[in-house]
């Protein structure tokens, strides 16, 4: 097997044994089993089991930036930009559903693992264009500026992160359907009157 092809397939198995089982209950042996290698194999492409977690942090957040990145480049109004960044976060969670997983159980532990490698600016990124679309939005005039905006980006984001547990796409509702569908929810209710 190509060894990018290798690396790709440890990466894949262990974000699923660790978002079914936890990173501390999984072990080196585990996941060289379920990609058919023996343990001393796993070693030539990560040096730890916490050098496996770390590329799938990497992987799952640099999408995330660049993404992120991208929307902000459209130059979008607040509440379009807000609903663009929403979608990132649903297709992120599509794309990478056991780094989702992860994150959602071990979030001390990935905190931990993200300051590490170096890549705390990456993961707040996203948070900061989310918190500054809801200030943009109250200063305005869109959005009701009697209601924290700190609290605003916490409900709403923790709404959107937790849609990975239930929510599939389908021809009737796409990524982009739903976060459009989050954005009015939380927008409608508290838009200026």
């Amino acid at each position: 097997m190509d060894p990018q092809e290798r690396r790709r397939q440890i990466l894949d198995r262990s974000g699923e044994i660790f978002a079914t089982k936890g990173i501390s209950a999984t072990t080196v042996r585990e996941i060289a089993e379920a990609c058919g290698v023996y343990s001393g194999t796993l070693y030539h492409y990560f040096p730890s089991k916490d050098a496996i977690v770390v590329e799938i942090i990497r992987v799952y957040v640099d999408e995330l930036y660049e993404r992120c990145s991208a929307v902000i480049a459209e130059q979008l109004p607040p509440i379009e930009r807000l609903e663009a960044l929403v979608l990132v976060a649903i297709d992120a969670a599509e794309h990478h559903p056991h780094a989702t997983a992860i994150w959602q159980v071990e979030t001390d532990y990935m905190r931990d693992k993200m300051l590490e490698a170096n890549l705390d600016d990456k993961g707040d990124f996203a948070a900061g264009l989310w918190m500054q679309c809801i200030t943009d939005a109250q200063a305005d005039g869109d959005l009701r500026s009697d209601v924290d905006a700190a609290t605003f980006y916490q409900l709403m984001r923790d709404s959107v992160w937790l849609t990975s547990r239930w929510f599939r796409p389908s021809p009737q509702k796409s990524n982009a359907d739903f976060a459009r569908e989050i954005t009015s929810i939380y927008i409608d209710g508290l838009r200026v009157r």
